[in-house]
């Protein structure tokens, strides 16, 4: 038995292509941030991937991620000393459903000092969602972002 996202003909013969779907969960109180995840979002897009971008601050209602293929969460560094992230992002990813076993992606706009532990506090707070995070990545100019995409698009 075949089973598609799209209009099944017969088994292994589809119309059409497959669209893989990601999500950008992320906080908007850093424009560099916003600025970052808004030029992955358009590579995504480009490569024919179905892109739903999320800003926590703008969320009213649970969010469902069961649908999404990847599940990309950014964040800023908060604390300088202790490496925080955006507790925003924190509340947001308590509240999820459908991150279980959901392969995904962390990434920080990174600071001065507390990138590093800032980028493990991230990534602990989804993989405590259920999340599988499968890559992660201090992201702050085009150029890295693209890399980032790029592992993805089998570019990299």
């Amino acid at each position: 038995m075949c089973y598609s996202r799209k209009r099944e003909l017969g088994c292994g013969e589809w119309r059409g292509e497959l669209r893989l779907r990601a999500a950008f969960v992320y906080t908007n109180r850093d424009k560099g941030l916003v600025k970052m995840t808004r030029f992955m979002v358009s590579l995504l897009e480009k490569a024919g991937w179905t892109v739903k971008a999320i800003e926590v601050e703008n969320i009213t209602s649970p969010v469902n991620f069961r649908p999404f293929d990847l599940v990309f969460v950014g964040s800023h560094v908060v604390s300088s000393w202790g490496g925080k992230i955006s507790g925003e992002v924190t509340n947001f990813l308590q509240g999820v459903s459908g991150m279980e076993g959901k392969r995904s992606i962390a990434y920080i706009r990174p600071a001065l000092f507390g990138t590093d532990k800032a980028l493990r506090r991230l990534m602990a707070q989804m993989e405590s969602s259920g999340a599988f995070v499968v890559d992660f990545e201090a992201v702050s100019t085009e150029n890295e972002a693209r890399k980032l995409i790029d592992r993805y698009l089998g570019k990299g």
